[in-house]
């Protein structure tokens, strides 16, 4: 679940729930020695620490009976959900039969039952927590981007190789099935000698206005720590990268061009930020991103889930 690496905002980890994950026997039928790992989970009543972290990943893999290790024994993971938020925290506890929660992150850093931190938060929180875990000697396990900047994340990355600690960040993209094949295409050759590509990635939101909206406007406000550049470039960079080559270069335009959206929980009106064109070194390809009101309805409709389409030239 965790990989050793000197790069922490880009070594890339493969979703929890893609893990191998087995009941505790053999084929023979005779029973497989097990321990436990426990996980920090903090952030996890957010919609994606909640979906694709504990409900998508860490639960599977408990109810499936843990990770089959290449020794042949087996781990089973033991969740420790965190968060500010007592009452939500003991509901999600509640709901699937997890047993410890907390809204102190020190203390649970602090206990040695937890030997992983997985980090959830927002990105402008994700620094500090990371930095007390590094600290606290606890394997890291993040969403991305590790920081808002370049340098912070290097810094981060420092910390954790003078330290000593396995660590990673997630890169769940490269297990969607179209890419997966793609990566296979690409592997064997099928395309020749590929000398461009475009690649075009969205989700359908709706703004609030006539349809209630589907998801938080936190990627529509870069002065809060979100923005479409800090959100979603981390995804294309490591998807270039594993499926095309490394990216040497960045111009980026990015652009709002409805000036308004509705946030899903208040419906209240929240003004979108936007950014002025700007180069930016090692983050991935080139791209010109809008949020346009109605762009491309045909195709991103009814989407629930992230589409990423590439053309292979």
């Amino acid at each position: 679940m965790v990989a050793r690496t000197h790069k922490l905002d880009l070594v890339m980890l493969r979703p929890l729930a893609l893990v191998r994950a087995f009941p505790f026997t053999q084929t023979l039928g005779a029973p497989v020695s097990k321990s436990t790992i426990g996980i920090i989970m903090n952030g996890v009543s957010g919609r994606i620490g909640y979906r694709q972290h504990l409900l998508r990943s860490i639960l599977a893999i408990r109810e499936q009976g843990g990770v089959l290790l290449s020794d042949g024994t087996g781990v089973q993971v033991v969740p420790l959900l965190v968060g500010r938020n007592e009452e939500k925290l003991a509901e999600v506890a509640a709901r699937h039969g997890i047993a410890d929660y907390t809204t102190d992150l020190d203390a649970a850093l602090a206990d040695d039952r937890w030997q992983i931190y997985a980090d959830f938060l927002v990105t402008k929180a994700r620094s500090a927590a990371i930095r007390k875990a590094i600290a606290a000697g606890k394997a890291i396990y993040t969403e991305k981007p590790t920081a808002e900047s370049f340098e912070e994340a290097l810094e981060l990355a420092r910390l954790a190789e003078e330290a000593g600690i396995k660590n990673g960040v997630v890169h769940d993209k490269l297990y969607l099935p179209g890419l997966r094949k793609l990566r296979r295409l690409i592997g064997s050759g099928f395309f020749g000698r590929i000398l461009s590509v475009r690649g075009e990635f969205g989700y359908w939101v709706f703004e609030g206005d006539w349809q209630a909206a589907q998801r938080p406007s936190w990627n529509y406000r870069a002065e809060d720590g979100g923005g479409i550049v800090v959100d979603m470039f981390p995804h294309w960079s490591y998807v270039l990268e594993t499926l095309l080559g490394r990216v040497e270069s960045v111009y980026a335009d990015a652009a709002s061009i409805d000036p308004w959206h509705s946030h899903p929980v208040t419906q209240a009106e929240i003004p979108v930020s936007s950014r002025p064109p700007s180069t930016m070194p090692s983050l991935g390809g080139l791209s010109r991103m809008t949020a346009s009101k109605r762009q491309k309805a045909a195709m991103w409709a009814a989407e629930s889930q992230p589409t990423l389409r590439l053309d292979v030239i």
